[in-house]
This record gives C-alpha cells, structure tokens and sequence, in this order.
C-alpha cells in the first residue's frame, strides 16, 4: 500500500475543472490504484465518468512534482 493523492475533475462538455483532492492508501499496482480512487470517490457521492464514458481516470506521472491519481466525473453530481 501506499498513500496517493488523489485529485477529482469535473469533465464537462468544454471544460474541465479541478474540484478537490485528498490522500488516501491505494494498492502499488497502478491499474488497481486507479480502481480503488474511483471507488473511494464514487463514495463521495460523484458519478465517475470512466474510459470509454466521457472520462479519463489515470495514474499520473509528474516529472518535477508528486504523482497523483485523476478521476474524472460528472459536472453538477454530487
């Protein structure tokens, strides 16, 4: 396990807008990392938009920063 940041973003249709984030302990492997952070957040009460909806949650990689985990989500749901 290991703590990562995890960021949410709200995709609209022409825009995309940070929301909030907040760390939490997720799984090494980088696919599970991804699954767990949209679980966690779907708990929040969003409506993650996955690949292949619209969203793109991904691990990603910062090359002067921290990595962090994006999940993407539905704009107005919470």
């Amino acid at each position: 396990m290991a703590k990562t940041r995890v960021v949410v973003i709200e995709a609209g249709p022409d825009y995309t807008e940070r929301l909030e984030h907040f760390e939490m302990e997720v799984s090494k492997d980088e696919n599970q990392a991804i699954v767990e952070a949209m679980k966690a957040v779907e708990a929040m009460g969003y409506a993650v938009l996955p690949e292949g909806q619209g969203g793109c949650c991904a691990y990603v990689t910062v090359s002067d920063g921290e990595d962090y985990i994006a999940i993407t989500v539905a704009p107005g749901i919470k």
